[in-house]
Order: structure tokens, then sequence, then C-alpha cells
């Protein structure tokens, strides 16, 4: 049965699912975001000091130690992003979610008081039939 509130309800369901949608994007994101995390400590963890040599093989090494510190820093501040972008996406979401409810609540609450006023129509009807049907038998 269509209502006023039937095409906000599939409005808001849409929007519903868009929210859904980008709180599954930012957790897969923050998922992404640690496992690179992860590889770059692996990474660094691996790579071992030469205890002897050249200093320009130090100096490398040094380097290469300094590039993994800084992808796991820039890693970590994507990882921050990705989290708050993921509480304003929750955020949203319940907000979303409290809008459906709220005009299928409304839509459910009007279908009642359509189909309310049917049966007290229908009632009507019913009791028109049977004085009409009395008044009949009545006469004859």
């Amino acid at each position: 049965m269509k209502t006023q509130y039937t095409s906000l309800v599939q409005i808001k369901k849409q929007h519903l699912d868009k929210m859904e949608q980008a709180v599954s994007s930012c957790n897969q994101t923050i998922q992404l975001i640690q496992k690179k995390i992860e590889k770059a400590y692996a990474e660094l963890h691996a790579m071992q000091v030469p205890r002897d040599g050249d200093f320009t093989i130090f100096r490398q090494m040094q380097l290469l130690k300094k590039r993994a510190q800084d992808e796991i820093g820039f890693n970590k501040h994507n990882l921050a992003m990705a989290e708050n972008a993921l509480v304003k996406a929750m955020q949203q979401l319940k907000t979303a979610n409290i809008e459906h409810e709220k005009f299928k609540y409304l839509e459910t609450t009007e279908i009642e008081k359509i189909v309310k006023a049917q049966k007290l129509l229908e009632a009507k009807e019913l009791d028109e039939v049977a004085v009409m049907m009395f008044n009949r038998s009545n006469s004859e």
C-alpha cells in the first residue's frame, strides 16, 4: 500500500545503504593500512646493520631504516585519518538509520490509519446492508 511516506522511505533506505557501504569501505581501508604498517615493521626488523665495512654501506642502511620509519609514520597518519573517517561514517550511518526508521514508522502509522478507515467504512456498509435486509424481511 502506498502512502505519502513511501517514496521518502525508499530514499532514506538508499541513503542508509550508501552509509553502510561507506562504513564498509572505511573498514577495508583501515585493514589495508594496518597491513602496510605491519609489513613496514617487518621490513624494519629484518634489516641488519653491518658490523664492518665501508661507511657508505652503513649510511645506505641508515637511509633505508629512515625510509621505513617514515613510511610507518605516514601510514600511521593515514590510519588515524581513516579511523576518523570511520567515526564520521558511523555517525552518519546512525543518523541515516534513525531517519529511515522514523519515516518507516510514519508510513506504518499511515497505513494503519487507512486500514482502520477502510474497516470502519466496510462495517458501516455491512450495517446498512443488514438494516436493508431487516427492513425487507419485516415488510414481507
